[in-house]
């Protein structure tokens, strides 16, 4: 099959300095490819991180479940964090509903410790009253986040190296935990000629429990959610992975100011928003989906594609990118490959190449992939006669031909200059 891909930009990412060593390694741990067997997974389901009272004043107990490889198994002294937070519209919903539980078996089947949260549901389904319901929620979220910080050290979690991300209202609610302050959040309550959300409903980030850690989120997994518009400053943006069908009428792909004072962007907003500022941001766009893609099963496909995208945000090297296909993942192929061509009678010239290059040794239709030196996917082609067009970034590449006659696959590095 030919893919169609839309490649905005590849835009090398260096916010964060210098990558981590440990988590840029060449195997293929936080890749596609499990990493650790389920056998080799340990849960721990309905640990108390809060309590705080719900939209009709009783006392709400929050819990959350942890999944992460055996520490018996798994040596590496420190490793990644990943909070995800389910859907339901802020009304329903659990930590082990739909496949958030899913998502987090798979992230830690590839080397991430991942936890599911419930967070404080209801309210009187009035416009405001979900607004509250979202403060809510994203209290719950950082009350959340302050608890895994303050017991890092009892799973191994890297405080460094902290996702967040959601399904839906989870999803609202993590990027409301990214771009959200008090000012912003009390500022919107009072154009409903209301009391302030911070009086009503406490401090956005004290509510829940009395632990004070603070931390930095490095990156956002964001699944058919959205955030307010007029919450996203440019010193706020970080690298965002994201899913989202196009006829989706519940959280709209692009902008959404049917709200009585805010806009909610969707996420192909905040992707143009992102990648408008250089920050690197990844967006699969189903184009005849609903509210909700790629689930049950098919969840698989976007925890490897988070995976790999995390992975580059560890090397420093994540890009932009946009697709309408469920291009599959493969990050872990490239980091495998040695100094040598895997194929002596296939070349390509010139290398290193500039803006275009010609392959010798192959016979018939190929098909073609390129990927980047973490191996993400950035561009592929059917060609006929060996030469070949294509824009990139300098830097190192991995070429994968398939000739179509015999089905034979080749690998082959090349710079570009």
């Amino acid at each position: 099959m030919k893919y169609k891909i839309l490649i905005l930009t590849i835009v090398f990412f260096v916010l964060f300095g210098k990558a981590s060593a440990q988590y840029c390694s060449n195997d293929s741990r936080y890749t596609e490819v499990p990493f650790f067997d389920s056998t080799e997974i340990t849960i721990g389901s309905n640990i108390q991180y809060g309590i705080a009272q719900d939209f009709q004043g009783n006392p709400d107990t929050l819990l959350l479940d942890l999944y992460y490889p055996n520490l018996a198994v798994d040596l590496s002294p420190k490793r990644p964090f990943i909070m995800l937070a389910h859907g339901g519209g802020f009304s329903s919903g659990d930590k082990q509903s739909g496949d958030i539980r899913d998502l987090c078996i798979h992230l830690a089947l590839r080397g991430f410790v991942c936890a599911s949260i419930n967070y404080r549901l209801g309210h009187d389904f009035s416009e405001y009253g979900q607004y509250k319901a979202r403060y809510r929620a994203i209290q719950d979220g950082h009350a959340a986040m302050r608890y895994v910080v303050n017991n890092a050290n009892a799973v191994r979690i890297d405080t460094s190296w902290l996702f967040v991300g959601g399904q839906s209202a989870g999803s609202l609610l993590s990027l409301g935990m990214v771009y959200a302050n008090q000012f912003e959040l009390d500022s919107i309550s009072l154009l409903y000629n209301a009391t302030a959300t911070s009086v009503e409903l406490g401090n956005l980030l004290t509510s829940g429990n009395n632990l004070t850690n603070t931390y930095s989120v490095k990156g956002v997994f964001n699944n058919w959610g959205g955030v307010t518009e007029s919450e996203v400053d440019i010193n706020e943006m970080i690298p965002t992975i994201a899913f989202h069908g196009e006829q989706d009428t519940t959280v709209l792909i692009d902008g959404d100011n049917s709200f009585i004072n805010y806009t909610l962007n969707g996420s192909r907003a905040l992707h143009s928003d992102l990648t408008a500022n250089n920050v690197c941001s990844e967006l699969t766009v189903d184009t005849t989906g609903d509210h909700g893609i790629f689930r049950n099963a098919s969840s698989v496909f976007r925890a490897q594609r988070a995976s790999c995208f995390f992975k580059s945000v560890f090397c420093a090297t994540c890009s932009d990118f946009y697709s309408t296909d469920s291009i599959p993942s493969n990050c872990s192929l490239p980091l495998s490959v040695d100094d040598y061509y895997f194929a002596s009678s296939i070349k390509i010239f010139p290398n290193p190449i500039e803006n275009s290059f010609k392959i010798e040794g192959v016979i018939g239709a190929v098909d073609l992939t390129v990927y980047n030196s973490v191996g993400q996917l950035v561009y592929t082609d059917e060609i006929y006669n060996g030469e070949v067009q294509v824009s990139l970034l300098p830097g190192l590449y991995f070429l994968t031909i398939r000739q179509i006659e015999s089905n034979k696959i080749f690998t082959i590095k090349f710079i570009k200059k």
